[in-house]
């Protein structure tokens, strides 16, 4: 006697994205990360998305808005979508604030509990950030949906999917305007794909480090460095 089949759990896709190259509150996005986002967005022209998730910080409201005129959906801003938050920054010494960046992103022995600058860490960002990822894992009303965030938002995020719960992080990078797929089957979510770039698929101008390329678009901007990393 044939047993019935249980149905397969239908998948639903959550595209998440980093902002486009940046001068950090000069304006939202450079030429170049318009140029990003319009080659991802392009790409995108036929997913039916239902909606924008973005990040209120003007970079990410830009890239949304530059991904919705190929794929029209509404936008919705998630505060707690923005970036990780560093604390005061104090010392006038630019050089010193831009390695403590460094050391902050790339070094081996940033952990999940690691302050940014005196401020957020990591898990921090990760508990304020992941109730968004458990809805719509529960939810089952939903298919297709962006969220655009940032560097430190995504790692964060992606580390919690891959299972890393600390001390130490998940050895990933995020490009300028990357995108990143993540399938839910069930309340399941599971890393499809990572830190694509469809504006250089095989990534053949990326092999400078993202965390260096934030370092130079800062070094060369004249506003507050406190005030960039937080518009």
């Amino acid at each position: 006697m044939l047993r019935a089949v249980t149905p397969a759990p239908v998948c639903r896709r959550l595209y998440l994205v980093r902002h486009g190259e940046t001068l950090y509150g000069e304006q939202a996005l450079t030429d170049r990360g318009y140029g990003q986002i319009e080659a991802l967005g392009a790409l995108m022209a036929d997913v039916p998305l239902e909606a924008i998730y973005t990040s209120p910080l003007g970079r990410a409201r830009a890239t949304a808005e530059t991904i919705a005129r190929h794929v029209p959906a509404p936008i919705i801003t998630v505060e707690t979508l923005r970036e990780i938050e560093p604390g005061a920054i104090t010392t006038p010494d630019l050089g010193e604030v831009l390695a403590a960046i460094r050391a902050f992103f790339a070094s081996g022995g940033t952990t999940w509990d690691t302050p940014f600058l005196g401020g957020e860490t990591y898990r921090q960002v990760r508990e304020r950030v992941w109730p968004l990822i458990e809805d719509h894992a529960r939810r089952l009303d939903w298919r297709r949906v962006a969220v655009v965030a940032h560097g430190g938002v995504n790692n964060a995020l992606i580390g919690r999917i891959l299972g890393t719960s600390g001390p130490g992080l998940a050895n990933i990078d995020q490009d300028f305007g990357c995108l990143n797929i993540v399938d839910f089957f069930g309340e399941r979510p599971v890393l499809r794909l990572l830190n694509f770039t469809a504006y250089d698929a095989l990534k053949t101008a990326l092999e400078t480090s993202s965390v260096d390329v934030v370092a130079d678009l800062l070094a060369g901007s004249a506003a507050s460095l406190g005030d960039r990393l937080r518009s």
